[in-house]
């Protein structure tokens, strides 16, 4: 538990009453000390673990490692999938006896839906459809099958509900549409957290991104190649700050070393309060492929950082209002970045331009409106 899909789950759970609900959540493996967020669950919840038989996730938590060799993937693959579905079946029927309304998260429920017949459902989709399946016509069908089966679908921005309502208008109907929400006051506590290393980094200036080094979604390479360009095109002399962990950090590593500045490119690996280096940086820089709601540029907002985005699909448009409250680049385009750094870094004006004009949308993405949203949907 540690992107963004977990932050926000969280941060709703922590703000329902527990005098009003009843609240139990399902979690699909037992990962231990893994699970870097439990911590900031509530305590009242009642926390149900799908799959918790060593069997069944130890695989699991070496592939997270990037421990997992070839016969534990094919023992996973092949062996497995037929005793997990089993496991999972059973746990969940006994959890769903008592309950009312289940929230499908992250559309992992979709295969158990006999099991949420008699339930009011709601499903949660978390990233730009057409993308998240490069426009696979069998399994945007696929998809369509199962979202169908919910009573509500929810959609994380306007540009996600209306290509939602484009490629299936049988659903546009269960379409809803609720934002993102933070705890503001929390994030900005953490923030001000200090961190000796960010000290001594602020000295002479950063920029931060800030996400999960995995390239089949985010867009690093195109970060790190911007970064380089905006260095020999107007001294830069700013470091740039990685702060995540993934897959691709290797990657990224040896790209920053082949564009030869791999002393001015700082990698943090996983940081679970990564909001005191968002507060410190200059600027706040933001490249993906896809998102649904980069949850992430929501917190810079909050933090009042200056940023530069790729106007990926879906919901970084909406965010930064269509390049009003910060400037918007062409997915992949690197000398794009490398000029926006250039343009944006010392332009106080600007700066203040688009944090000032970020002030009229940010009240849409505070917890205490999303709450509200919420429980209008589970009533």
């Amino acid at each position: 538990m540690a992107g963004g899909i977990e932050k926000v789950l969280i941060e709703i759970l922590n703000e329902l009453d527990p005098k009003k609900y009843h609240i139990k959540l399902s979690i699909g493996y037992h990962l231990v000390e893994l699970e870097t967020l439990k911590d900031r669950l509530p305590k009242h919840l009642e926390v149900i673990y799908l799959l918790d038989a060593p069997i069944l996730v130890n695989n699991r938590k070496k592939k997270i490692q990037g421990k997992r060799n070839i016969s534990g993937k094919l023992f996973e693959e092949i062996i497995l999938p037929a005793f997990k579905k089993r496991a999972q079946r059973k746990k969940l029927t006994i959890a769903l006896q008592d309950v009312d309304v289940v929230v499908d998260f992250d559309m992992t429920l979709a295969p158990y839906y006999d099991l949420l017949k008699s339930k009011k459902s709601i499903a949660y989709c978390h990233f730009s459809l057409s993308n998240y399946w490069d426009s696979n016509k069998r399994k945007l069908d696929k998809l369509a099958r199962r979202l169908d089966k919910y009573d509500k679908v929810v959609m994380l921005c306007d540009e996600m509900k209306e290509e939602a309502a484009a490629l299936y208008p049988s659903l546009a109907n269960k379409l809803v549409r609720i934002y993102n929400s933070l705890d503001f006051d929390k994030v900005q506590q953490l923030a001000s957290e200090p961190d000796p290393v960010v000290d001594k980094l602020k000295e002479g200036g950063y920029f931060v991104s800030v996400g999960r080094l995995d390239e089949r979604q985010k867009d690093f390479t195109t970060l790190i190649k911007g970064y380089a360009q905006s260095i020999k095109t107007c001294g830069i002399k700013e470091h740039l700050v990685i702060v995540g962990e993934g897959p691709s950090r290797n990657a990224l590593e040896k790209l920053a070393s082949m564009l030869d500045i791999s002393d001015k490119v700082y990698f943090t690996g996983y940081q679970p309060n990564p909001f005191n280096w968002m507060l410190n940086s200059k600027l706040f820089l933001f490249c993906t492929k896809y998102e649904g709601l980069p949850t992430v540029m929501i917190e810079a907002e909050i933090l009042k950082k200056p940023i530069i985005a790729t106007a990926s699909p879906t919901g970084i448009k909406e965010l930064l209002m269509y390049g009003e409250a910060g400037i918007l680049i062409a997915p992949g385009d690197a000398h794009a970045l490398a000029e926006s750094i250039c343009l944006l870094v010392n332009d106080t004006k600007k700066q203040e331009m688009f944090i000032n004009n970020t002030k009229s949308i940010l009240q849409e993405f505070d917890i205490k409106t999303g709450i509200k949203q919420f429980e209008k949907l589970i009533s």
